[in-house]
């Protein structure tokens, strides 16, 4: 696998990345029942000040995509999706921790996260990786957080 920085001119791995996952995978990442990513959905994940990469495998095909968003507090909010046929393989736990590598470089100090209560894989992940789960004000949702070192 190759980890990196997504750019503008990933646009068009990441659609066809998009609309290849399952209606489920979509609906756990983007909770909605989406086909597609919209233009500005699009452009957030790869023109934004935030941070986006992708894990493209050994033809080049993009498999999993993790990214954050700055908030104006110094901290960054984040989501991750991995290709139905990779689930369970641990690329979900290379590109998270990549995010917390860069997000500390960054200088954010808290990374968070929401996730439907049923995405047990996703609880299990964050627990792995030092994130606290607790619930959400929906309780459909659960939050995930990690307090990142200075």
């Amino acid at each position: 696998m190759l980890l990196r920085a997504l750019t503008p001119g990933d646009a068009g791995d990441v659609q066809a990345f998009v609309r290849g996952l399952s209606s489920r995978s979509r609906y756990e990442r983007f909770f909605a029942p989406i086909a597609e990513l919209s233009a500005k959905q699009l452009e957030r994940i790869t023109a934004s000040a935030g941070f986006s990469i992708g894990a493209f495998d050994t033809a080049g095909r993009l498999v999993g995509l993790a990214e954050y968003a700055r908030s104006s507090d110094g901290e960054a909010e984040f989501g991750i999706v991995i290709a139905d046929d990779c689930q369970g393989q641990g690329l979900g736990a290379h590109l998270v921790g990549a995010l917390l590598e860069h997000a500390k470089r960054s200088g954010i100090s808290r990374l968070a996260g929401v996730t439907h209560a049923r995405n047990r894989a996703m609880r299990l992940l964050a627990r792995r990786l030092g994130f606290g789960v607790r619930p959400d004000e929906d309780p459909d949702l659960v939050r995930v957080e990690r307090a990142l070192a200075a």
